[in-house]
């Protein structure tokens, strides 16, 4: 398992923007979607890749082919990280693509329902799983649980904007890596990241209807 918490200058600046209280929904989602890409540039240097040498107009140079690509597969979680993976896909756009449907009750326990999954055979590839925030941790292990139904990853990776200490000290548990911009220690009654950002979902795509 790994943890990597990513602070570079522009990625700090992008998530100050997209936590300004009443940020209109059209700049929500291009930061996210902008944070979801430098992400996905910082997992590229973890992946396998090999030395190539190409023709220019001039000659021969010598380069790099990744070649982890057409193992990688993106799940969105509906609805809340649509554009963080796009964001994801602007650097991997041959990745499958799965989306899973996952709610998590308003009131403790917190329970997760999942009612939708449609994912690709997960054997042996490198599985990266997008959702905005970690909060409690509940939605992340109940997706995980339900993944396994799908196959066994060779690697599992989950991006996150905001993570909590609680959520990341479960999810880690489970061997896996995360990718996050920032860690807070608090959890609201209400399941919420304080100071966090909000409910992301309602962010993004305005508040659903009852």
């Amino acid at each position: 398992m790994m943890l990597r918490v990513i602070d570079n200058l522009i990625v700090r600046e992008k998530l100050t923007t997209i936590r300004c209280r009443g940020i209109d929904p059209a700049s929500f989602r291009r930061g996210v979607t902008d944070i979801g890409r430098y992400m996905a540039y910082e997992f590229a240097d973890t992946l396998k890749w090999r030395e190539v040498e190409v023709e220019t107009p001039l000659g021969t140079a010598s380069g790099v082919e990744i070649t982890d690509r057409d193992r990688i597969v993106l799940l969105s979680i509906l609805r809340a990280s649509l554009p963080f993976t796009e964001g994801v896909m602007k650097v991997f756009p041959e990745a499958e693509h799965g989306i899973i449907g996952a709610r998590r009750s308003d009131e403790p326990p917190f329970r997760v329902s999942i009612d939708y999954i449609r994912v690709p055979e997960l054997d042996d590839k490198i599985l990266v799983i997008a959702d905005p925030m970690l909060a409690t941790g509940n939605t992340m292990i109940g997706i995980l649980e339900a993944l396994e139904a799908h196959g066994s990853p060779a690697r599992t990776v989950v991006f996150n904007i905001i993570s909590s200490r609680m959520g990341l000290d479960r999810v880690l548990q489970r061997g896996i890596d995360v990718y996050t911009c920032g860690v807070e220690e608090e959890v609201n009654d209400m399941g919420y990241i304080v100071p966090g950002l909000g409910d992301a979902g309602d962010l993004a795509f305005g508040r659903p209807s009852d």
